[in-house]
């Protein structure tokens, strides 16, 4: 007499760290493992073992147990238990209804959206699957057990208000807002769990993504030429920050990404093309390539920072490296670097503090401070709309409010 149980196989782990869950079926020393669907082990405790009580969830037991009811049907017709007969006919006899990922099914908690939206969402680059975790963490740390159905324009103005109090930047709050925006529309139109009553907070009558662009302030011309002509090194650390951040000042002041990896053959004659790490994914239609002219200024610092037996201009990086070992380089350079940095803004007075990405915002302030058009800044920055630059321009100006002032009586 052969027994039946529902069991997560745990024998061949797929991939996101999922397993098959079977119907396992025992006649004698003969065991049968015929699949219904994949998912992990912190879902099968949630379906199967604390008996979750979310719609989907239900739905999902009620599926199984249909089909375990199924094979009990097609052992009760075999005269004889034959394992081949059984997979067979229970694979074509009638239509397998939960053969299909268990993720389906999923729950109404927002930390788990926010997961799952990360296991679908393979396109996503290293970085950004970090930025989502830390976005769930900020939504669920107080409520871990947090359900989507909360999420309501009422919770999310009380949420931007409290974060702006606790001293996050608006900036900040907002990007984490717009990662809770995605994973709700990933998943509203195809969830089983949400009912047909469900509230979108955000669109029409909803909560609102302010658009903002926080002003910044710049050094002088004044200090620039300072930090430029700066030789007081107190050891090779801070002179490598120092020539970096130059670097990245005359290189169209492009990010400390994209010097990273950076390679000798994007080198053509007298100048560097390439693309930025930033529009990596972007549609191919709309890259664009960023033109960097090699004039004595920058070969001197190439000659100094660069690295001839290395394939990466900073030598920092070797082929084939994964994005999670990129993103770790990346931290721990730019966390020494900007140590150095504030060393030498501390040196020099600054009334801005000299960090690796300050060198961008220096790039474009000093072309607009000498008339430079907004259209061939906007170039040179590789912004793919000009009136992204209009809004950075115009939170360059702060050095301007001296000048304004200086009219008061």
């Amino acid at each position: 007499m052969a027994t039946l149980n529902l069991v997560l196989d745990k024998r061949v782990l797929l991939k996101n760290n999922q397993y098959n869950l079977s119907i396992r079926v025992i006649s004698g020393k003969t065991q049968v493992y015929l699949r219904l669907s994949k998912m992990t082990e912190e879902q099968y405790r949630e379906i199967f073992l604390k008996n979750n009580l979310t719609k989907g969830y239900v739905e999902f037991r009620e599926d199984c147990n249909k089909q375990v009811t199924r094979v009990e049907r097609i052992l009760s017709d075999m005269k004889i238990f034959n394992a081949k007969e059984l997979k067979t006919r229970f694979n074509n006899d009638e239509e397998i209804v939960t053969n299909k990922d268990a993720n389906e099914y999923e729950s109404l908690k927002l930390g788990d959206w926010f997961d799952l939206y990360i296991v679908k969402s393979s396109h996503l680059k290293y970085r950004t699957k970090r930025h989502f975790q830390y976005s769930k963490n900020v939504f669920t740390k107080n409520n871990p057990d947090m359900l989507i159905t909360e999420i309501t324009k009422d919770y999310l103005e009380k949420f931007e208000i409290s974060r702006i109090r606790e001293g996050n930047k608006i900036t900040a709050i907002n990007s984490n807002i717009r990662d809770l925006r995605t994973v709700i529309n990933f998943f509203r139109r195809t969830s089983p769990s949400l009912s047909s009553n469900y509230k979108y907070p955000f669109g029409q009558g909803g909560f609102t993504i302010g658009n903002f662009y926080p002003k910044k302030l710049v050094m002088s011309n004044d200090e620039l030429r300072k930090v430029i002509a700066f030789k007081d090194f107190q050891n090779k650390e801070e002179e490598y920050a120092k020539d970096i951040w130059e670097l990245l000042y005359r290189f169209n002041g492009i990010n400390y990404a994209d010097l990273l990896q950076m390679r000798w053959s994007h080198r053509n004659g007298n100048y560097f093309v390439f693309f930025r790490k930033k529009t990596e994914t972007t549609r191919k239609s709309n890259r664009q390539e960023i033109i960097v002219p090699i004039n004595e200024k920058v070969q001197a610092l190439l000659d100094k920072v660069g690295n001839k037996d290395s394939k990466f201009v900073l030598g920092l990086l070797k082929e084939n490296y994964t994005e999670a070992y990129y993103d770790y380089v990346s931290r721990k350079e730019r966390k020494k670097i900007n140590k150095n940095l504030g060393r030498i803004s501390e040196k020099l007075n600054l009334s801005v503090k000299l960090k690796l990405q300050t060198a961008r915002d220096t790039y474009a302030t000093v072309l607009k401070r000498k008339g430079v058009s907004r259209d061939l800044i906007s170039e040179m920055l590789n912004h793919s709309n000009p009136m992204v630059t209009s809004h950075y321009l115009a939170s360059l100006d702060m050095e301007k409010t001296f000048e304004i002032n200086d009219h008061l009586i």
